[in-house]
């Protein structure tokens, strides 16, 4: 009997191994790892993270895993609900730009939460189970026709990512691979109108992604069945919800070839597509004398980062920390007149800045299809009118931080020295030397919680 496309992946993500991974998928999820950290440290205090974390915290429960920052350990779904949200909360996270995908937000949060539970995965093993789930999360992107941007459903086959780290991580059998990966349906979320609304549940979602990974494992390992057919069964993901899937993604390479090798790793907190606007403007910026010289700015997009990230603010700026993450009108002002898109520019005094909203206001974005490219980013062009009828114009299709341009681990490291900063307890440099160390040579720690601990003392 021919092998269903379930079995298929399930085979492939059971028997992939550290030694199947090329230097550059290695390179790539260590760069991921200690990004995603700088990530969770910072967002530990984010808003609505503190929500998070006293709920966890009064619902109490066996101390098995550590909370990113806060110096306590709460039940593995618990902290792994915790650090996910953490880890989307001030967009910083890794991407693709050929696709709207956050692949390591979930995984990572996730298959930390697993190494203090096992005590038992070792440094190979938590690079390959990382690999292997942001691959994943990557083809299933591929595999769908029509991206989260155009389609609105926020990429509800994101589950699947994590899961197959997870289930890498547990060493499981090609059924009980499959098993989890059908369970994990169960666990699927794909509210996108939340990033159109500024709400504070976009960072929510990469949380219940990685406890529901999470929790599928640890159920498949109690003989707890899901669904067999979850991806073409009648009722399957693909069926029911993306038509026409290419297949081929799920086929081809799979278990050779890493797409974590594409990953982008961001230098603004803001949502990726803002990036080629944001780094436009600061390659403008020294040209420009004084800010009170400008008189408007154009920026054209190709429609689906219109319609994300400039549409909703036509008449008024963002109002809360989210909308300013994912408005073009908002970082193009503040990248102009503070020369960062980084965590200081969301603070209030900034994001109220009578200056910098009138700046805003007259920033004009427009969708031009003719900027349509492979990429999911397009190609992104601006012109500064100044005062005096002179103008300044540029262009952008890889912004910084994409495989073109790419982010270097150092600079990693120094991304994990600024956003140390913004922990809720005191994160000493000495502490994040030693964190950048050890994720440096990942490939020989004995025990991954030994990091995890690290992380998450107070």
């Amino acid at each position: 009997m021919k092998e269903t496309i379930e079995e298929s992946i399930s085979r492939t993500i059971s028997k992939t191994r550290f030694e199947d991974l090329s230097k550059a998928a290695v390179q790539a999820a260590k760069r991921s790892t200690l990004d995603t950290i700088s990530a969770m440290v910072a967002g530990s205090t984010a808003a609505g993270v503190e929500t998070v974390v006293k709920m966890a915290l009064k619902w109490g429960g066996t101390g098995e895993a550590h909370i990113i920052g806060f110096g306590t350990s709460v039940p593995v779904p618990m902290a792994a609900l915790c650090n996910g949200t953490m880890a989307r909360a001030l967009e910083i996270d890794d991407c693709v730009d050929f696709l709207p995908v956050h692949p390591s937000a979930s995984a990572v949060p996730a298959l930390f939460a697993l190494s203090e539970l096992k005590k038992n995965i070792t440094g190979r093993d938590f690079i390959t189970a990382l690999c292997v789930g942001q691959d994943m999360k990557i083809r299933m992107g591929l595999t769908v026709r029509r991206n989260a941007m155009e389609s609105g459903r926020n990429n509800m086959f994101k589950i699947f990512g994590p899961t197959a780290a997870i289930s890498k991580a547990m060493n499981f059998s090609p059924e009980q691979t499959r098993n989890a990966l059908g369970l994990s349906f169960s666990f699927a979320v794909g509210d996108g109108q939340c990033a159109l609304d500024g709400a504070l549940s976009l960072r929510l979602q990469q949380g219940i992604v990685a406890q529901g990974a999470l929790l599928s494992a640890l159920l498949t390992s109690e003989c707890f069945t899901g669904a067999k057919e979850f991806l073409m069964g009648r009722y399957g993901y693909l069926q029911a919800y993306e038509p026409d899937p290419r297949l081929e993604f799920l086929y081809e390479n799979f278990g050779k070839y890493f797409y974590g090798e594409q990953i982008t790793i961001k230098p603004f907190s803001a949502c990726r597509a803002t990036h080629s606007s944001i780094a436009l403007a600061l390659g403008l910026r020294p040209k420009i004398k004084n800010i009170r010289e400008i008189d408007r700015v154009l920026v054209h997009t190709c429609p689906s980062v219109y319609g994300l990230v400039a549409k909703q603010w036509e008449a008024k700026p963002p109002d809360s920390v989210a909308g300013a993450q994912f408005s073009i009108q908002f970082t193009v002002a503040a990248a102009l007149m503070r020369g960062d898109v980084f965590l200081n520019e969301l603070e209030p005094e900034v994001r109220e800045n009578t200056g910098l909203r009138d700046l805003a206001q007259r920033v004009t974005v427009l969708p031009t299809p003719a900027l349509v490219t492979d990429s999911v980013l397009g190609k992104t062009t601006m012109e500064i009118l100044l005062k005096n009828g002179k103008s300044l114009t540029g262009e952008m299709e890889f912004p910084p931080g994409n495989p073109a341009r790419p982010v270097s681990y150092k600079e990693c490291a120094e991304k994990l020295s600024k956003c140390s900063q913004y922990c809720v307890r005191n994160f000493s440099a000495e502490r994040v030397e030693k964190i950048i160390e050890t994720v440096d040579h990942m490939e020989e720690v004995a025990d991954v919680s030994t990091l995890v601990s690290l992380l998450g003392e107070g």
